[in-house]
């Protein structure tokens, strides 16, 4: 390799400081010349070093950055003016194209921007020319205060390596891109670069790009024997000339072996890992390549790459014969675990699944029929074959694995073509650990079968070592023997375990199989049987079996659960049981660290509906009702042809006034915004609840809270602020200051109490003891406005005012969608003591402007007196008496309107809304 002349033209490599540059020349059949070249008359600040980092000078790291960013890549044309016989250290001048200017000269524009100091002439030397000129710009920068002549710098702090724990440090910031400086190219995988750190602190590590390595270039390293693998000066020129010195964002992902940092290197021009296995200048490594930011599949397809082409140290690779349809190697997630040997895995490039049989493993048989095996149908025996399907069930599912088909087992008698395959996780390969645990067995293959795993030696080597240990199937004690009886196999077997799983609250379990979106087959440990779980509160669309028709949204709402649930750890709760021996209850699923509701999931996926009756008996109740309304708000899955029109109740549409659903004596109990209200029925159940009021009262002067912590919707006893007394509640939010929001439902008020303030409530003041009193309820037909709108107090006041105190008739039309029971109320009330030629409360309440009627009934009506004109004549004629309701309240509203009532009296303001 020819030595770079005295001048000519050459590339900026780097830069050592804010007067030194390494430049070199274009490659010409490998890697490119090199020269070291110090700017003549100048002397920069002093960088420190890892041995001296005290030695540092200030402005020293800006000087340099000044002329990395100036220089670092770019063609320079150079002449050197000098050499220093005592260390041949080459002095001269750097020209740089300027995009106005042409041609400029370096050395003048560091001087001129404060960056370094001239040097004067030495001994006797008459200045040059070009040294006065310096001296000149010199004396600018110090009266401009440029550069290094400004006032000093804050102290800034530079750490030559990690002096805490670096697991500490890779925890800390993991996954962030870390601006940073690329300073050194060890080989084409190992750098040494500067990360610029919150706070001013330049932080120096080793970085080893995560996923890959380049043959090894190790040369000149004390005490260190040389190693030159072939194509490792390619492949460390190959980063240099990209990202030396280059500004570039560094993502940490791990550790080595030897506590280097492993990771990976954002930079604009493109992704240097991939682009390295691409041209064949280094391979995909297993042991860390599932650290690599955005997962490892253009990684391997790159190598793939380079491969098919025999690229370097491809040159003389020899690819297997293609088996495995089109993807024969792949990377997937494990989504089931059928045996102690098989596995259905989904393709992460093509999200199909796979039914992957482990390469030359055998799982182990069930127990063998004895005479002391269970009698029961419902009881089934399991020995070494469940231990070996819950080893890989309890690691691998829901992981993402890589596969390697070693071959295709042609279909056989009863069974379908099989795809065997290595399937690895890392650097473990699951057949392996399989074998060395005594879980599997090795399939003895002939001599001249090719069809066998990649890694047979290995098996071989692990049934060896277990068979010496005597692990699992090769023990010389009797095989285990696991009996688990199926707990939903009947009516009367479900009754036998109902009362300890409702008492058990939150059971462990693992989800064994999916049959629909809302119901599901599961394992219980702690008491060795399986049972069905329905989910309480809702209703998911049916997915139909082979050759029957879903319901819609049905298998979208089967694939979502299975991704989610299948084969999972899971906790599930129990409140009641159907009639054919499944249980309904919650199943909860830890995702990210945090416990989700299966049931409230579906619904806010659009995929599933809250069933009332079975809503209103659960205690996430209200939670599933918020689920299914941001559904419907974001029109999401069945919901989505959803409008707020379709909300309008179909009872109240259809209904006829003259037969109304109900019509009861009501108290109003607690008066919300907008026309919402919560009232009580006069009847027997209200004189009950007087009754169990004084008991409850009684039972807290001598009950206590101990440690108790109410989930949201759970019933509870609460202590309300204004009396200090006790009655029944039930939780609405549970806040991040450990307060609660409830919800007093005998009577309908709200607030937010502290945890002293709540106990458990009794069974014997549970809601199966007495109904909640308070019945959320609206006016009919009305928009009032909210408490915080205009006329929203004076609203509340009005209703105030005309109910409180009263026994009022409710005339239910109907229900509609509500916050804390399943559906409120839709009434009109009247007051005893009004006349009919008042009217009702809805009606005065419209006709003194504090409430308006709904459009869409506005516009119902009038479409149907559109229709028949002899009912709009009749209609205007009608005596007022005689009039239905909905009438009443249009003909009020234009009273209203020409009286200009309060909200009237600017004029029509519904107009601005049409």
């Amino acid at each position: 390799m020819a030595a770079l002349p005295q001048s000519g033209r050459a590339f900026v490599k780097s830069v050592l400081s804010g007067d030194t540059v390494i430049i070199r020349g274009k490659p010409v059949s490998g890697p490119p010349s090199e020269k070291v070249l110090s700017l003549s008359n100048l002397s920069a600040p002093r960088l420190g070093s890892a041995s001296q980092p005290d030695k540092e000078e200030p402005f020293a790291y800006e000087s340099r950055e000044f002329l990395r960013q100036l220089l670092v890549g770019k063609e320079v044309a150079y002449k050197v003016e000098y050499t220093t016989s005592t260390n041949q250290r080459d002095f001269g001048v750097l020209l740089v194209q300027h995009p106005v200017n042409g041609e400029t000269n370096v050395n003048r524009i560091l001087v001129k921007e404060g960056w370094v100091k001239v040097r004067s002439a030495e001994g006797k030397r008459t200045a040059t020319e070009e040294q006065e000129q310096l001296v000149g710009l010199e004396a600018e920068a110090q009266a401009q205060k440029m550069g290094i002549w400004q006032e000093q710098p804050t102290q800034k702090t530079v750490r030559y390596d990690v002096k805490d724990d670096a697991r500490a440090f890779l925890e800390k910031y993991k996954g962030q891109a870390i601006p940073a400086v690329m300073e050194q190219v060890r080989d084409g995988s190992t750098f040494r670069v500067a990360l610029a750190l919150p706070d001013g602190i330049r932080q120096y590590i080793t970085l080893m790009l995560s996923g890959l390595k380049a043959p090894t270039y190790r040369k000149g390293v004390p005490n260190v024997e040389d190693l030159v693998e072939e194509y490792s000066e390619e492949s460390k020129y190959f980063v240099e000339s990209r990202l030396l010195q280059r500004d570039i964002k560094v993502i940490l992902e791990g550790l080595s072996s030897n506590d280097n940092f492993v990771g990976s290197i954002q930079f604009p021009l493109g992704n240097i890992a991939e682009a390295l296995l691409a041209e064949g200048l280094a391979k995909v490594i297993d042991w860390n390549i599932t650290l690599v930011t955005g997962g490892p599949q253009k990684y391997r397809a790159a190598e793939q790459r380079a491969k098919d082409r025999k690229l370097r140290i491809w040159k003389n690779w020899v690819g297997k014969a293609k088996v495995g349809g089109p993807e024969p190697e792949f990377d997937g997630i494990v989504t089931r675990v059928i045996s102690g040997d098989t596995l259905l895995v989904e393709s992460v490039a093509t999200k199909k699944e796979r039914r992957i049989q482990l390469a030359s493993i055998r799982a182990p048989k069930g127990p063998e029929k004895k005479e002391h095996a269970a009698k029961d149908a419902s009881v089934k025996d399991y020995g070494y074959d469940f231990e070996a399907r819950e080893f890989l069930r309890s690691r691998y599912i829901g992981k993402q694995v890589h596969v390697v088909i070693d071959y295709v087992k042609p279909a056989e008698g009863q069974y379908e073509e099989r795809e065997c395959a290595t399937v690895t996780q890392g650097q473990k390969n699951l057949a392996e650990v399989l074998v060395g645990r005594g879980l599997a067995d090795i399939i003895r293959h002939r001599k001249d079968d090719d069809n066998r795993s990649s890694q047979y030696d290995q098996l071989l080597v692990a049934l060896d070592r277990a068979q010496t240990a005597q692990k699992g199937i090769h023990s010389a004690k009797e095989a285990p023997l696991l009996r688990i009886s199926d707990a939903s196999a009947n009516f009367g077997k479900a009754k036998q375990f109902f009362p300890f799983l409702q008492r058990a609250g939150n059971v462990a379990g693992v989800v064994d199989y999916v049959s629909s979106g809302s119901r599901f087959r599961i394992y219980v440990p702690s008491q060795n049987c399986t049972l069905t779980l329905v989910l309480a509160g809702i209703r998911a669309p049916r997915a139909g079996r082979p050759g029957e028709k879903s319901e819609p949204f049905g298998p979208e709402a089967l694939n979502f659960v299975s991704k989610l649930a299948m084969q999972r750890d899971i906790q599930f709760s129990v409140e009641n049981q159907d009639k054919v021996g499944g249980f309904i209850g919650t199943l909860y699923l830890t995702l990210n660290d945090h416990r989700k509701n299966v049931a409230v999931m579906l619904l806010e996926e659009g995929l599933a509906s809250v069933h009332d009756y079975s809503a209103s008996q659960s205690p996430n109740a209200l939670a599933m009702y918020e689920a299914e309304k941001k559904a419907k708000e974001r029109k999401k899955g069945m919901w989505q042809n959803w409008s707020p029109e379709s909300e309008m109740p179909a009872e109240e549409q259809k209904v006829d006034e003259s037969k109304p659903l109900a019509t009861k004596d009501v108290v109003v109990s607690q008066i919300e915004g907008g026309g919402r209200m919560f009232v009580q029925v006069l009847g027997s159940d209200l004189e009950r609840l007087e009754a169990l009021m004084a008991k409850f009262s009684l039972h807290h002067q001598t009950a206590s809270s101990g440690s108790f912590a109410p989930r949201s919707g759970e019933y509870c006893a609460g202590q309300f602020t204004a009396d200090d007394q006790w009655y029944r509640a039930r939780v609405k939010k549970v806040n991040p200051d450990k307060t609660y929001q409830v919800i007093y439902i005998d009577y309908g008020n709200s607030e937010t109490i502290s945890a002293s303030r709540i106990r458990p409530l009794d069974p014997s003041f549970s809601t199966t003891a007495l109904t909640p009193q308070a019945v959320e309820a609206k006016l009919a037909y009305l928009k009032c406005p909210e408490l915080d709108q205009d006329y929203g107090e004076e609203c509340y006041e009005y209703i105030r005012d005309a109910t409180e105190g009263r026994t009022l008739h409710a005339k239910v039309l109907g229900k509609v969608p509500g916050t804390v029971a399943p559906q409120a109320l839709n009434v009109v009330l009247y007051d005893k003591k009004s006349s009919a030629e008042e009217g009702s409360i809805n009606e005065r309440l419209v006709r003194d402007g504090f409430g308006t009627v709904e459009k869409f009934y506005i516009k119902k009506l009038a479409a149907e007196q559109k229709v028949d004109k002899a009912a709009l004549w009749a209609a205007q004629q009608k005596p007022k008496a005689s009039k239905t309701v909905l009438e009443r309240l249009v003909d009020a509203q234009e009273d209203a309107k020409k009286s200009r009532a309060n909200m009237w009296r600017y004029g029509d303001f519904t107009e601005d809304d049409e």
